[in-house]
């Protein structure tokens, strides 16, 4: 068995290594699964530590990366997982962690330095902002908001120590939409690393890699792993940028846990099934929401009244099954609105194939300052709804249920 799992033997045992896999499908599938005893799916190496070979003290003295050593490293099934990752953002490497914060914050720590600068988006997601106010400005790191919208605002806060522009697909929660080609040609033109978090969009409705982004980070707690079940984050990249974050990984040990990995695969099998479906839903109901006398706002990118719908045409055409809208009455009567919703979940977090809800302003959004919230869109009676893969009508009952308890 510690033959079957030696790397050369892992990569002649992963099928798009043998398979040319063109479908996006057919990689969600088959790619990155090890086939250890002929098994079907990667089976789960529930073990901390692998044998030492010659093989493995010469990847060991390489640098350790995705040789099996030690699972703070690696292991067999993270490896599964970062080779389906890989293929599905079309990709050169990735490393998976823990969480999605930890991927966000390795990351950044891999190419910053005291004295180092970034500029990125008020309304990112609420732990990012945290860590670019309150953690990364005691080691002498600074970050300059702006709107992630705007290259041109963008362009004005670079500064001669700016690292890296940070983006994200869909911006959690107001839905903005990043114009990442603009971006992209801006990071380039000052020489500057250009990172996104993907989360929001998934692989299936927007690959960045191919519009010139550096790197791709994606909490795959999200619509990767899919079921609600798992905790995890990933960076996909270049060979060359992933190495630089590997040594940072094994530092700061936000590795996952074998089993983990295993679920995660699982899920990623289904995500090319999983997306259209709650994306249509998403967009539909975005519409009878739109329609609604009790919503004062909503922004979803395939409706043509968002600000940002022309952008989203040509970045992410397929949209998204997230969904923000504004109900009149602010906060109190968006409370009430979750509180009369019975199949719609009231719980944090997104991606599943069960539709949660929440008001940002007191769960994910909770410690961003008032003025900063409402300046990014985020005013009283927001509402963020994770739409999963149940039936339309019935989604569309709930949401009545809910506005009938105002």
């Amino acid at each position: 068995m510690t033959d079957t799992v030696s790397k050369e033997k892992r990569d002649s045992m992963t099928a798009d290594k043998k398979l040319d896999l063109n479908g996006f499908g057919s990689k969600a599938v088959h790619s990155g699964t090890n086939h250890v005893g002929d098994a079907v799916n990667t089976p789960i190496f529930q073990s901390s530590t692998y044998k030492l070979t010659d093989e493995r003290y010469a990847g060991w003295a390489a640098g350790a990366q995705h040789t099996l050593l030690y699972a703070r490293l690696s292991s067999v099934n993270s490896d599964a997982v970062a080779q389906k990752l890989t293929a599905l953002e079309d990709g050169e490497d990735a490393e998976v962690f823990a969480s999605g914060m930890a991927a966000i914050s390795t990351t950044l720590m891999s190419f910053l330095s005291a004295g180092d600068h970034i500029v990125a988006s008020p309304d990112v997601y609420g732990g990012t902002y945290g860590l670019l106010t309150e953690e990364l400005p005691r080691f002498g790191i600074e970050t300059t908001m702006t709107d992630m919208r705007d290259p041109a605002a963008y362009e004005a806060a670079i500064q001669p120590n700016t690292k890296i522009l940070y983006i994200e697909t869909l911006t959690n929660p107001v839905l903005k939409v990043c114009d990442i080609p603009a971006m992209v040609e801006l990071a380039k033109r000052h020489n500057l690393l250009c990172i996104i978090d993907n989360t929001f969009a998934s692989p299936w409705a927007c690959q960045p890699l191919s519009m010139g982004v550096d790197l791709v980070i994606h909490s795959t707690t999200k619509y990767l792993g899919g079921h609600s079940d798992i905790i995890g984050g990933a960076v996909v990249g270049s060979k060359e940028l992933i190495a630089q974050i590997f040594p940072r990984k094994v530092h700061f040990g936000a590795s996952p846990d074998p089993h983990n990995c295993y679920l995660l695969e699982r899920g990623m099998r289904t995500l090319h099934v999983r997306m259209p479906v709650l994306c249509h839903n998403a967009a539909e109901l975005a519409k009878r929401l739109e329609a609604h006398p009790m919503i004062e706002k909503v922004n979803h990118p395939t409706l043509k009244s968002h600000a940002d719908y022309e952008v989203a045409q040509r970045v992410m055409p397929k949209g998204t099954g997230m969904i923000g809208f504004v109900v009149k009455g602010g906060d109190d009567a968006a409370l009430k609105f979750m509180r009369g919703l019975e199949m719609i979940y009231e719980a944090t977090s997104l991606g599943g194939v069960e539709s949660l809800v929440e008001c940002p302003f007191n769960s994910s959004h909770m410690m961003i300052p008032e003025d900063v919230r409402h300046a990014a869109g985020l005013i009283p009676g927001y509402v963020r709804i994770s739409i999963g893969i149940e039936d339309l009508e019935d989604l569309w009952a709930d949401l009545e249920r809910g506005f009938a308890n105002i």
